[in-house]
């Protein structure tokens, strides 16, 4: 992997960079691009034997680009190792050229070759290699793509994907119709950054990068803006503690929710707001919800607010150092309103550090764009793909599609962060600057969660942190404590958010 000033970030790479790296470096070595593809064949070959040592027949499926040519130099290496090779060819020999067409040729004649993946019965194999379509791919697959991915997903035997899973957008994770569930994806010269977000989780299983003996200056030609992350590579940003602080030091984190019948949501992130460090934390909630947030945590200070006394609060209210968490279980009746409108008026508020989630954006997604705190900068956004799309004005199936770019036109939007929650939830700013959660499970696919994310993070930014920094750490630690609660049986079904807060102590204190 490349260094880079924000390691132990894992850069990720778009199509075009990986493209620009590899004929670069061609042109410089004068051989061209094929050792490039002898070079990727041979690691193909190398990790399918290492991880399935016992296997003697294998089935390889190739397309008529660079792909398939990596495919073909897979099929020369087996067969010379005397296994058992059968080449499923979904394209005639017309159709192939440049080094796909001359790595074709090499193939020993005792490799089997067959354009009818029909005929082929695939019980009798012991592995897959998909090298059919690799990163060039967008939109909907058709024939024979379509069919020849359904036969192996539905085959049970284990698959190898080159480069990326065909099916899957390298630039985006998105997956239209089909595409191949790999055991083992190898991919080249740098990790795509489709790979760490959207459907891509469902279909890449391993994924082991090797980058050609490619050296680095040909990756320092490229600015690099966007990045996978975790709680091991994040924790630098939480500095030791003095012996002698006090609690004025950490901040007042403020909860702005919890409406009738929802007073769970804020309980949730007013007990994960104090567990993550704040100095002082509120909730300010229905009157008829207080007590039950002080019987669940006693340590939060909750004030029950009638719809008449919102205005004078907010106006009254002291706010140094503080940070307003406002959505988790606001509703949205004239109560929640009432708040949304107090806060976005009053200028002091509008320049505190603020976490906007749940009802707190749609709300903001109804407001025309002339409104007064339709874009501020000291915000972090908070939505889901439903909110993402209520927020854009366009359909979830849209911004599924674009997860990376859907991030970024919030925060240009909005101001501040937005936070795109969802499988490798991105963390976004309005320059470019992407960070990639890469932790988490299918269990936090639970009510509450995004409570519990949205007090984290507004309690680190009461400690002080950017706006970035407690966003990527925020959903870092969220994810590795979820990963934690889980544990190694990887027992996702019935994980509660609540099960989070006995493992963020350790995880906040590195």
């Amino acid at each position: 992997m490349k260094k880079h000033p924000l390691e132990p970030s894992v850069v990720l790479y778009s199509t075009a960079q990986i493209k620009d790296i590899e004929q670069r470096f061609a042109e410089q070595s004068s051989l061209g691009t094929y050792p490039l593809m002898e070079k990727a064949g041979a690691v193909v070959f190398h990790q399918l034997v290492s991880n399935w040592r016992d296997a003697r027949k294998i089935l390889i499926i190739t397309g008529k680009g660079n792909n398939a040519g990596d495919g073909f130099e897979v099929a020369r290496l087996a067969a010379e190792q005397r296994l058992k090779v059968h080449l499923c060819q979904l394209v005639d020999y017309s159709e192939l050229k440049g080094d796909a067409l001359r790595s074709y040729n090499n193939i020993p004649h005792q490799v089997v070759s067959n354009l009818n993946i029909s005929d082929v019965d695939f019980s009798e194999f012991d592995v897959i290699v998909d090298a059919m379509l690799g990163t060039g791919i967008k939109g909907k697959l058709g024939e024979p793509y379509l069919s020849a991915i359904k036969r192996i997903n539905a085959s049970g035997v284990p698959v190898l994907s080159i480069d990326i899973p065909t099916g899957v957008e390298a630039d985006t994770g998105f997956v239209h119709n089909e595409a191949v569930g790999a055991d083992l994806t190898i991919t080249f010269v740098g990790h795509k950054k489709g790979m760490y977000t959207g459907d891509a989780a469902n279909y890449r299983g391993r994924v082991k990068l090797f980058e050609l003996d490619i050296p680095n200056q040909f990756y320092e030609k490229h600015e690099f803006h966007i990045f996978s992350q975790n709680w091991h590579g994040s924790k630098h940003l939480l500095k030791p503690r003095k012996m002698t602080c006090h609690k004025g030091e950490f901040g007042h984190t403020v909860i702005i929710g919890g409406y009738q019948g929802m007073s769970g949501a804020a309980i949730l992130a007013s007990t994960a707001a104090a567990r993550c460090g704040s100095g002082l934390t509120s909730a300010w909630v229905a009157r008829q919800c207080a007590t039950s947030i002080v019987n669940h945590t006693p340590e939060v200070m909750a004030v029950g607010v009638d719809e008449s006394d919102i205005t004078s609060l907010v106006s009254q209210y002291s706010l140094a150092n503080n940070t307003i968490v406002i959505g988790p279980g606001l509703g949205q009746s004239g109560w929640a309103k009432t708040w949304l409108s107090a806060i976005s008026n009053n200028d002091k508020m509008t320049n505190l550090p603020q976490v906007w989630d749940a009802d707190a954006l749609n709300w903001l997604a109804k407001q025309d764009k002339s409104h007064k705190n339709k874009y501020n900068p000291h915000r972090i956004l908070t939505p889901h793909p439903g909110e993402a799309a209520r927020l854009l004005g366009i359909s979830t199936f849209s911004v599924n599609q674009d997860r990376y770019g859907t991030a970024q036109r919030i925060a240009e939007i909005y101001g501040g962060v937005c936070v795109l929650k969802g499988t490798g939830t991105i963390v976004a700013d309005d320059k470019g600057f992407q960070v990639v959660c890469a932790v988490g499970n299918p269990g936090m696919a639970s009510g509450g969660m995004g409570d519990v994310l949205a007090g984290m993070v507004g309690a680190l930014l009461s400690q002080g942190l950017s706006l970035m920094n407690a966003a990527i750490l925020g959903v870092c630690i969220h994810g590795e404590a979820a990963d934690k609660a889980a544990g190694k049986g990887a027992y996702y079904r019935g994980l509660l958010a609540s099960d989070l807060f006995e493992h963020l102590p350790r995880l906040l204190n590195p």
